[in-house]
């Protein structure tokens, strides 16, 4: 595998990331390139991801946000490496970082803890109003670097 270079992303990268978020039906309302990491392969964006800050109900923290790994990268760590990235740039501060997937395997692995639904209710406004939230296929996971 070649190597896989991760950088912040620029304004220029708008376009990439749009295109790698479409893919999975994902969209980065709120955010703006600048708040991406993105991963490349030989100078090709194959993959993305955002930290960002969040806060509701007083409660703040860390969430990754609308991460992308173009489909044929996936399994090749590029995912991987992305989170690891994430991980080393909280600031050094120990806190707990959250991330909303549907592919919560991927994220166990990565030593991410399942958190039950009532938590994504005290967590993400949008899951207090949602008409399904019951039926939700998304997992909320918590990696807690205590």
């Amino acid at each position: 595998m070649r190597d896989i270079c991760i950088r912040k992303a620029r304004k220029s990268d708008l376009l990439a990331i749009q295109r790698l978020l479409s893919t999975y039906f994902l969209d980065m309302e709120g955010l703006a390139p600048e708040d991406f990491v993105l991963a490349e392969i030989d100078g090709k964006i194959t993959g993305c991801a955002a930290l960002i800050k969040s806060e509701f109900h007083g409660n703040n923290f860390l969430e990754i946000h609308s991460i992308a790994v173009h489909p044929n990268f996936r399994g090749k760590g590029v995912g991987t490496r992305l989170v690891k990235y994430l991980l080393t740039t909280t600031g050094g501060s120990c806190c707990d970082l959250y991330v909303r997937t549907t592919a919560p395997i991927f994220f166990e692995k990565l030593n991410f803890k399942k958190v039950e639904n009532s938590e994504k209710l005290s967590l993400w406004k949008d899951c207090e109003n949602c008409e399904h939230f019951e039926k939700c296929t998304q997992h909320a996971m918590k990696y807690s670097c205590k």
